[in-house]
């Protein structure tokens, strides 16, 4: 019989447990670390934080910590809470092949099996990269179409998480096509929630890290999964992305450089979908000068059309549509010179002049740059003044993509100010210390990220 692709994912991850991780890679993963801790942390700070803290009080106590929140739960509740709270203030970290982000759902599951089982900090290191692995490969094989129905982060992502958890529990071979399968059929995620901007986005990360939990747990206690859920007839590409690539999943696995080291940073406080326009803009802020904005008569946004389905929102009536909105966006870079969690504010929102350069800027879509995309998130942006005067900047890596990557210490200034944000400056330090103990043979305390 023909080997499955579950079952060559199995094989590659059993391979990876006698591998050590180039220094490199270890360096980049703890800072992605860093930046999922300092989103989680802002999170807490909000009305969905403090409605996942009211859900946690009422599930029982567990060995597992929750990022900021000084309470403990099970393995799989601190996955599906830490998940969720590293989703929302959108400064997560994504993929742009695959569309995912994956350090939001990777990252939980990894660290909540972790702390449950005393796992050394490397072993918790190494699982992330296969999980972040496991995700990428299979959002980049889904294909373009089934973004417009589903988060990817959601629906490719739990097969990451799943893998990162299994890792950690030494899975054999059987379990672990059986804890790939009973993640695949789990699989879930419907972008409705955007057209009101509901708050199941986080849920969508949160659930997809607290099920890769759960798949692995229910495997080792001996429930089976399907062998073949990626490919098979009734499995996962023919019911949610259909016109994928399957066997893509696999192909160069173990023989190219790992996908984390692909991982996009966010540097502003929104969909990354807009990054691109903010770049475009700050720099034009400087062509056209903050005292002539008010002479502005067009912006034009010539962007690909997965931006146009989630961030054509002329008229942004909430924080969250806010971050969802390509007009906003853009005006507040032009306007104000940073797109930033306090840039989202209601006070700011409803300056009049600011939404009135809003109404002014038009997202369109370029048939040059959806061909690129997502191997390239480009955008073209162009102001014309009243006099007819106009400017134009073209962005083909925005800030924060390993091309045009943050510093060490830009990170650390992105996580000073998301932990501020989350009212956790006095543990901030001690924080950023743990982060540096990642990677060591022996264990680390993984209950500091409580910030007791």
């Amino acid at each position: 019989m023909q080997q499955t692709l579950t079952q060559t994912v199995a094989d590659w991850l059993i391979a990876e447990r006698s591998l050590d991780l180039p220094d490199a890679v270890a360096e980049f993963t703890r800072l992605l670390v860093m930046d999922w801790l300092g989103s989680a942390l802002a999170g807490g700070e909000t009305p969905v934080g403090t409605a996942l803290a009211a859900y946690t009080r009422v599930q029982p106590v567990g060995p597992c910590t929750l990022a900021g929140m000084g309470m403990v739960a099970s393995a799989e509740v601190a996955a599906l809470v830490n998940g969720a709270l590293s989703h929302i203030v959108e400064m997560d970290d994504l993929d742009r092949g695959s569309v995912i982000h994956p350090g939001a759902v990777v990252i939980p599951a990894a660290l909540a099996v972790a702390e449950r089982e005393k796992s050394s900090a490397a072993e918790c290191l190494h699982a992330i990269v296969c999980g972040y692995e496991i995700a990428i490969r299979v959002g980049e094989a889904v294909g373009k179409r089934h973004y417009f129905h589903f988060h990817n982060t959601a629906t490719c992502g739990v097969f990451g998480a799943a893998a990162a958890a299994a890792q950690l529990l030494g899975l054999d071979r059987a379990q672990l096509v059986w804890a790939l399968g009973n993640a695949g059929t789990q699989a879930a995620g419907l972008w409705e929630f955007n057209a009101e901007g509901a708050m199941s986005k986080h849920l969508h990360a949160g659930r997809a890290a607290a099920n890769g939990v759960l798949a692995v747990d229910l495997a080792v206690a001996g429930v089976t999964g399907a062998s073949a859920i990626l490919e098979g007839p009734r499995g996962f590409f023919a019911g949610l992305a259909p016109e994928g690539e399957p066997d893509s999943v696999v192909e160069g696995l173990g023989t190219q450089p790992y996908r984390l080291m692909g991982t996009s940073i966010k540097p502003h406080a929104s969909c990354r979908h807009t990054h691109p326009a903010i770049d475009a803009a700050l720099l034009l802020r400087e062509q056209v000068g903050a005292d002539n904005l008010s002479q502005i008569a067009e912006v034009e946004v010539r962007t690909y059309q997965a931006a146009l389905d989630l961030c054509d929102n002329p008229l942004p009536e909430s924080e969250f549509e806010a971050k969802f909105s390509l007009q906003y966006c853009v005006a507040s870079a032009l306007a104000r010179g940073s797109v930033a969690l306090a840039d989202f504010a209601q006070e700011v929102r409803s300056d009049p002049e600011l939404r009135a350069l809003v109404t002014r800027v038009e997202p369109v879509l370029d048939g040059e740059i959806e061909r690129k995309y997502p191997r390239q998130w480009q955008v073209s942006v162009t102001v014309k003044m009243v006099g007819g005067q106009q400017y134009s900047q073209f962005v083909g890596q925005p800030r924060g993509d390993p091309e045009n990557p943050l510093s060490p210490e830009e990170f650390a200034d992105k996580f000073r100010m998301l932990a501020a944000y989350g009212d956790q400056q006095a543990h901030t330090e001690r924080l950023l210390d743990w982060i540096d103990e990642l990677g060591g043979a022996g264990v680390v305390d993984y209950s500091v990220i409580g910030c007791y």
